[in-house]
């Protein structure tokens, strides 16, 4: 990836379109999700692959409550 800046408005329009802009509504979402790993059968993810796909959405998560965190204070 190189040093430009992304544009990250996809993923803006989406909170718009589909929580109605409510970041809180969209971080709840990913808990599900996430604790729905929990069901998927063991032998469909690697217990490594199962823990990344957590972290990775673990590390969305805390990333949109600090925007929603910082915007709150503003």
């Amino acid at each position: 990836m190189n040093a430009k800046k992304l544009n990250l408005s996809p993923i803006s329009t989406y909170i718009e379109k589909c929580h109605e802009g409510d970041l809180l509504s969209f971080t709840q979402s990913l808990d599900k999700t996430i604790f729905m790993f929990h069901f998927i059968p063991m032998d469909t993810f690697s217990d490594l692959e199962r823990q990344n796909c957590c972290h990775v959405l673990m590390e969305l998560k805390e990333a949109v409550m600090e925007i929603y965190l910082n915007k709150k204070d503003n």
